[in-house]
């Protein structure tokens, strides 16, 4: 990974992207500071997250305060170490462009990510308002026991932060295509950990999918989990 200081902005990206930076960094597309928290830029090809605070600490909007431990603990740094190392790995998710944080005052920072858009794909809660099969909870079981396995732990597993691959045959309401686990995505890795082992952690491992479990309960998909729910266990289980 490559680590750049220009002016008050700390920036870094690996050396593949082929991406002039001094010249992105100076772009107003991707620089300016905005209230949003993703938009669609470079032709949208790519997704640029703006990281904003929730909760209790909402009151702050963008502004993070600053680690003694430095860049490492930074909210898109943080990230962008875990999709980098997910997306070397194989791993269906979003390939991490680069990232930056901006140095505010000797206090605060704010942080910005750019990722590779991933084409073809919906939420799994934007999906199962057509479908849902015992070959798409397998998978996805399948997708969480791999991200496990390579010791991730991901910090808000739900149903808006699980893609599926879709097609024709995907989005024709009268059928149920089958799924593949190559079909299954996950994204958003905020907040999430790294290096954990799956054995000793099993507990925190088990309650990405207790989240997920719950996402979909919210969305009133009490039936589908009724139904479907053992086999995304099995799915989970078969790759552990």
């Amino acid at each position: 990974m490559i680590i750049k200081k220009i002016n008050n902005n700390i920036i870094f990206y690996d050396e593949d992207i082929g991406l002039d930076v001094n010249k992105v960094i100076n772009d107003e597309v991707y620089y300016k500071y905005t209230r949003s928290n993703i938009e669609f830029i470079n032709n949208e090809k790519w997704i640029k997250k703006h990281f904003f605070r929730k909760g209790l600490m909402a009151f702050l909007g963008d502004k993070y305060i600053r680690s003694f431990f430095g860049l490492t603990k930074t909210r898109s740094y943080a990230e962008f170490r875990i999709l980098d190392f997910l997306y070397k790995n194989n791993f269906n998710t979003c390939k991490p462009i680069l990232g930056w944080v901006t140095h505010q005052n000797i206090l605060f920072y704010r942080a910005d990510l750019i990722v590779e858009r991933l084409q073809n794909t919906v939420t799994l809660a934007e999906y199962m308002k057509n479908h849902a099969s015992k070959s798409l909870f397998v998978n996805i079981g399948k997708q969480i026991a791999i991200m496990h396995n390579l010791g991730v732990y991901h910090g808000d597993l739900n149903a808006h932060n699980v893609l599926v691959r879709i097609n024709e045959e995907s989005l024709d309401k009268t059928s149920n295509p089958t799924i593949e686990v190559s079909d299954i995505y996950i994204i958003d890795f905020d907040k999430s950990l790294i290096g954990m082992n799956r054995k000793i952690f099993s507990s925190l491992m088990y309650n990405n999918l207790s989240r997920l479990r719950h996402s979909l309960i919210k969305l009133g998909h009490d039936d589908y989990l009724n139904k479907y729910w053992k086999s995304l266990l099995e799915g989970y289980l078969s790759r552990l």
